[in-house]
């Protein structure tokens, strides 16, 4: 054994908070973060030999089982992350949906609401590496930053809904990677839109700004990031009948942060609003 497996209740708290921050850090400041939680005696693969990292709710397994001991308290783990795994979704190849012509949009949601990622204590690796939809909705107790046009909000599984999308490609790396971890407006529009209502000044995205491309300055990409992680719950659907299923989300949910093919009239002026705050240098 490397570390240790007893460890003091104010230590068992600073492990905690260490292994949420890396699980929400980008790559580059990862390893920082690990080796903090070396230092403090706790080594993951003591534990278990896998590769793909570890949550909150991984490290808090290991106390349930007796294999890390607490040292004099009655401490008890989280009741969310012992009552609720975040590791019993299905493989992807398992979820994939038939033709979007067999499946009615009550079945899609009930599929959605098995497939739940709460970028705080959950791994990426349970989201398929495959093509998909997926909806983005606050935490309980969490808004959006307020602006001078209040958008009305629609519910998924008791949580506000405030935006939908898609992955042509990969549902981990467009979703996650992108949106939660990438670091660049300029390559997210989920990021970008929210970016603008927290008042963040635009950059340009490029070495060559003439291409008009926009991001924002590095300490605000990383504020976003947090805030997105803290806030957002994000729920997915391996599927290659993604476009059309897109459209009924858009109609059903009525996102206030989907611009593209929204044409409600209820939060008209949001978007509105949004789309010039979007246009702004």
């Amino acid at each position: 054994m490397k570390g240790q497996n007893t460890f003091t209740t104010s230590q068992i708290d600073e492990i905690k908070k260490l292994i949420a921050d890396k699980v929400r850090a980008t790559a580059d400041k990862q390893k920082g973060i690990r080796a903090k939680i070396r230092k403090l005696g706790f080594h993951y693969s003591d534990f278990s030999s896998k590769k793909d990292g570890y949550t909150v709710a991984d490290f808090e397994a290991l106390i349930c089982s007796g294999q890390i001991k607490v040292i004099g308290s009655n401490y008890k783990p989280t009741e969310q992350l012992t009552t609720k795994p975040t590791t019993t979704i299905k493989p992807a190849t398992t979820t994939v949906l038939p033709s979007l012509k067999t499946t009615d949009l009550t079945s899609l949601l009930q599929t959605f609401k098995q497939n739940r990622f709460d970028p705080t204590n959950d791994s990426e690796t349970i989201i398929p590496d495959q093509s998909g939809n997926y909806i983005l909705c606050l935490k309980p107790n969490s808004n959006l930053s307020t602006v001078s046009v209040i958008p009305i909000l629609t519910s998924f599984d008791e949580l506000k809904v405030v935006y939908t999308g898609i992955a042509g490609g990969s549902l981990r790396s467009r979703d996650y990677r992108q949106h939660f971890k990438g670091n660049n407006a300029g390559r997210s529009t989920l990021r970008k839109s929210l970016g603008v209502l927290f008042g963040y000044k635009q950059i340009p995205r490029d070495k060559d700004p003439s291409n008009g491309k926009t991001k924002f300055g590095q300490a605000d990409e990383e504020k976003l990031t947090k805030w997105m992680c803290d806030n957002l719950i994000m729920f997915f659907l391996p599927t290659t009948d993604f476009d059309s299923i897109e459209i009924k989300l858009i109609n059903h949910f009525n996102p206030p942060l989907n611009l593209k093919n929204n044409y409600n009239s209820i939060n008209a002026d949001f978007r509105k609003l949004l789309s010039t705050l979007r246009s702004k240098k």
